[in-house]
């Protein structure tokens, strides 16, 4: 089997639209999660009475890229694209072309370290974090073990 057939291999397409920049994963992601941020306060009152407002709620997605180490010069200038404020076409599954969404690099953030780390079973292998926020705001609405993307 080649890796080219391996499931949950992401896509991202990137750049100033005369130079775009199409990048996929070797290796399947691992399996993301959905942090939730949100924007606003709270504070109780002397009487014991809390108060809340809420500016904005961001519904976030936290892919574990997996990559061997000549894939990192990639994910670098992804990340940099992303640091600039700028959205990225995602496609969480390379063979799922109609599975895509439009979306910001929510983490690492600009003056935010990245560091991949080894993977402990497979030294070849680094594995770190982006932080993924749809440009319209929505909820994420997808399962990773669903193969339908």
């Amino acid at each position: 089997m080649s890796t080219e057939d391996y499931p949950w291999r992401s896509r991202f397409i990137y750049g100033p639209p005369t130079d775009l920049t199409d990048w996929e994963t070797t290796l399947p992601v691992k399996p993301w999660s959905y942090p939730t941020r949100t924007i606003g306060g709270s504070r109780t009152a002397a009487a014991g009475r809390p108060a809340s407002h809420v500016v904005r709620r961001d519904y976030n997605l936290r892919v574990p890229l997996r990559l061997y180490e000549e894939e990192l010069p990639s994910v670098y200038a992804l990340i940099a694209w992303g640091q600039l404020s700028e959205s990225l076409l995602w496609l969480p599954d390379a063979n799922i072309p109609a599975t895509r969404f439009l979306v910001y690099l929510e983490g690492p953030l600009a003056g935010e370290d990245w560091e991949p780390g080894r993977d402990a079973q497979f030294g070849r292998v680094f594995e770190g974090p982006l932080v993924l926020r749809r440009v319209d705001g929505f909820a994420w609405d997808f399962n990773f073990f669903d193969c339908e993307g």
